[in-house]
């Protein structure tokens, strides 16, 4: 299964290419900026290789950054690769003055791309969609596993700090602002509070657990989801 090449397919050719259900699982991972969502994912990937006669576990993607690449690629989007990376977000009302201002919702056209995408690799299945509101998205999707990541502040300040190449103040400013943009997003285009556990299947705790423990669970929940008759 190739997801990049079936998805780059159907967004060329809307109107000659239609997706179906799979009826394959897929996994959303909602995380607090430096909980380990791409640690994580890489983790559940390495746990699948360790099964290769197992067909349901072959041929997994992680998209976060791919899905990014497909959406800056559209020449009807002006939202640069890195600032779809970083998940900037706009709060509404800045957006409001922003869109009178240059005349037409860019903002709004690029989460719904990002939106359009998510759903669309969700029908593909076997997927590992990191962030982008991935379960608000598929929600009602029969095959989602929706996985919600946090750890303290702390710890995903120190988790951080090397990634972002910033020093601990700027680390903390950098994770609480990240946060506080996702959960805008999520309540100003779901109206839902990204922060409810009651959207996900399972809570981790990244900074408590260990994660090839964790991955060992996510891919028994896989197994467990496929197995389950259609809604």
């Amino acid at each position: 299964m190739n997801q990049m090449a079936l998805l780059k397919q159907y967004l060329k050719d809307r109107e000659d290419t239609e997706i179906p259900d799979s009826g394959f699982p897929f996994v959303t991972i909602s995380r607090q900026a430096g909980a380990g969502g791409h640690t994580l994912a890489r983790k559940v990937l390495q746990e699948m290789d360790k099964y290769p006669d197992d067909e349901l576990l072959q041929g997994w993607e992680m998209f976060d950054e791919k899905l990014c690449a497909v959406v800056a690629q559209d020449n009807a989007m002006s939202s640069s690769f890195e600032s779809l990376v970083r998940e900037e977000y706009k709060p509404a009302l800045h957006q409001v003055i922003y869109d009178m201002l240059i005349g037409h919702s860019e903002q709004f056209s690029t989460y719904k791309k990002i939106f359009e995408v998510v759903r669309i690799l969700g029908m593909i299945g076997k997927v590992l969609i990191i962030g982008r509101a991935g379960a608000f998205v598929t929600a009602g999707m029969p095959k989602g596993i929706h996985l919600r990541l946090v750890a303290d502040e702390r710890k995903r300040m120190t988790w951080a700090m090397p990634r972002f190449e910033m020093k601990e103040d700027l680390a903390l400013a950098a994770i609480r602002k990240q946060d506080k943009d996702r959960e805008r997003m999520v309540r100003d285009f779901f109206g839902k509070d990204l922060k409810d556990p009651v959207h996900y299947d399972v809570v981790f705790n990244t900074a408590r657990q260990d994660l090839d423990a964790m991955a060992r669970i996510i891919v028994q929940m896989i197994r467990a989801r496929a197995a389950q008759a259609p809604s």
